[in-house]
């Protein structure tokens, strides 16, 4: 296996202001510091992979709920990190087996990129959800 330096996060999406999501109910029990990372490094992956269909988990799932809520900032966040509106599929998976294959595909595509470009350094506890 190749050995992956991570990824740096972009400076335009570390310049984002994501302090206003801190307060959105579904993300008032995470611990900020890392579900901002893990957002930011979401965002990183899609504009690096940016025709691929990245689903996240966890605390960057909750994040980028709170942030298509609040849709001035996420549709001008959108703009200026992509060009364009990156659209959100919450109920993929729910419709046919078809769609299941689609998210589940789209879930490992992420889970796999993530660990390729911010693998966990060695001697570090690596903590579930």
């Amino acid at each position: 296996m190749t050995n992956h330096q991570p990824f740096p996060i972009d400076p335009a999406v570390e310049q984002l202001d994501l302090s206003a999501l801190h307060f959105a109910p579904q993300v008032q029990y995470l611990d900020w510091a890392s579900a901002e990372l893990e957002y930011r490094r979401f965002l990183s992956l899609k504009q690096c992979y940016p025709n691929q269909m990245l689903m996240p988990s966890g605390a960057a799932w909750q994040l980028w709920q709170a942030h298509i809520l609040d849709t001035r900032l996420y549709r001008s966040d959108c703009e200026r990190l992509f060009n364009r509106f990156i659209d959100h599929h919450p109920y993929l998976g729910h419709d046919s087996a078809a769609d299941r294959r689609e998210r589940h595909f789209a879930e490992q595509l992420y889970q796999g990129l993530y660990a390729r470009h911010y693998p966990v350094p060695a001697g570090a506890l690596a903590l579930s959800d």
